[in-house]
């Protein structure tokens, strides 16, 4: 079974979409920093957990795939904790923003 969280809720609505209609998969966790969108999404998904601090998603042992659909300036230290947390990863583009990002998760996911 595919326990997942998605970070941000623009694109993230279609990760979403994907991962809750696929048979063996739910999403446990929506991480969201624009206060505005976490009143929305808590009436729209009152039985998701809801919040603005994705370490919620690294600490759950459960979480076996993260789904990273934050701005761009986000997505390195979020691989990165992925990474560090064993976590299986869907990432919208760019993965990173330059050259020394790509190598350091390379190297860490090796």
């Amino acid at each position: 079974m595919i326990k997942a969280a998605i970070i941000g809720m623009g694109i993230g609505n279609k990760h979403y979409e994907a991962i809750e209609n696929y048979k063996s998969s739910k999403v446990k966790i929506i991480c969201e920093f624009n206060e505005k969108k976490i009143k929305q999404l808590r009436k729209k998904f009152p039985k998701k957990i809801i919040t603005s601090d994705e370490n919620l998603i690294f600490k759950d042992k459960n979480i076996n795939l993260v789904s990273i659909a934050s701005y761009d300036n986000y997505h390195f230290t979020q691989i990165l904790k992925c990474i560090r947390h064993n976590k299986n990863i869907i990432i919208e583009k760019p993965m990173c923003l330059n050259l020394n990002q790509l190598k350091k998760i390379y190297y860490l996911s090796k």
